[in-house]
């Protein structure tokens, strides 16, 4: 196996573009040396602060040991950079026209690439996937819009709609309890500023609903949408599945091959629920384990 860290955007990460990424590569087969693999392209979550380190290696283990090369990106979080849209996505964008300018390199067959996103890099995925035709992504890349084209898309736990988050959040009427070591500010300040942390500029608590209102991946589905395998829990309280159905349901309207599962517990965050993941909650990864060969299965049928 080849592991090896590297820079997205040139020799070395700068302040400007921070992301790297990993690769996780088999060693060839003497006889089947031209053998070229599907890739898995894979976002781990973090809330946008970071990348979650069990959304990363163990996922990209799984993928390597079920035929695919694989690749971990640590995309622009607000620990290493400006991490508003379409920053994260621009990154994920630029991974994937990589991926395929180096196929040959990697073994890779360009035709078959695949993006993973779990929790917010879900969201990353999903934006990725409704939002390759536009001028914004290509131009921010320099890159061909076909080449930064997934050609399906997995998402773990995604949080595909923030606004919805923020409107389930602050119908709670604790929200504007004062909240301890914040200098002061309310749940509500506190949400709000997690808000203006992924869309630009400074806009007002009514301004930042309509801009979350307006990169949800829901709002931009339409036939282009690449292939799309989605799984939740019921008692996800940090990424609810109500936000995933009317996804689903625009999917299905634009008649894009989907699969949608729901697991009735899990909880929020379990990766791909094998010890390499698991972090004393057993049981919660037992109940969605699942959903890793019910992903192989649908990956197969569509690529």
């Amino acid at each position: 196996m080849i592991i090896e860290q590297l820079a997205l955007w040139g020799d070395e990460a700068t302040q400007e573009h921070p992301a790297t990424f990993t690769t996780y590569l088999a060693d060839p087969m003497p006889e089947h040396e031209d053998v070229r693999r599907p890739a898995a392209i894979i976002c781990g979550g973090g809330s946008f602060t970071h990348v979650g380190v069990h959304e990363k290696e163990p996922v990209a283990l799984a993928f390597l040991q079920a035929g695919y090369q694989a690749f971990t990106l640590d995309y622009v979080t607000s620990s290493t950079g400006d991490v508003s849209y379409p920053n994260p996505e621009a990154d994920l964008a630029r991974m994937v026209a990589t991926v395929r300018a180096n196929a040959a390199d990697w073994r890779v067959d360009p035709a078959r690439v695949v993006v993973v996103g779990f929790s917010a890099g879900g969201f990353v995925c999903a934006s990725l996937a409704t939002s390759w035709r536009g001028n914004a992504l290509p131009k921010l890349v320099g890159a061909p819009s076909e080449s930064i084209r997934p050609d399906a898309v997995v998402l773990g736990y995604p949080a595909l709609d923030y606004a919805h988050l923020c409107r389930m959040q602050l119908k709670d009427p604790r929200i504007d309890l004062r909240v301890p070591k914040t200098g002061g500010k309310t749940g509500r300040d506190l949400l709000n500023d997690y808000g203006r942390m992924i869309v630009e500029g400074e806009p007002t608590d009514d301004e930042l609903l309509a801009a979350l209102d307006s990169i949800c991946p829901t709002m931009h589905v339409d036939r282009h949408v690449p292939p799309v395998f989605m799984w939740g829990t019921a008692d996800d309280d940090t990424a609810p599945v109500a936000q995933l159905y009317p996804f689903a349901q625009r999917l299905a309207e634009e008649g894009v091959v989907h699969e949608l599962h729901v697991f009735d517990r899990g909880g929020h965050s379990r990766s791909v629920a094998n010890a390499n993941s698991e972090h004393g909650d057993a049981e919660k990864q037992e109940a969605v384990r699942p959903w890793f060969n019910l992903a192989l299965s649908f990956l197969a049928r569509v690529m």
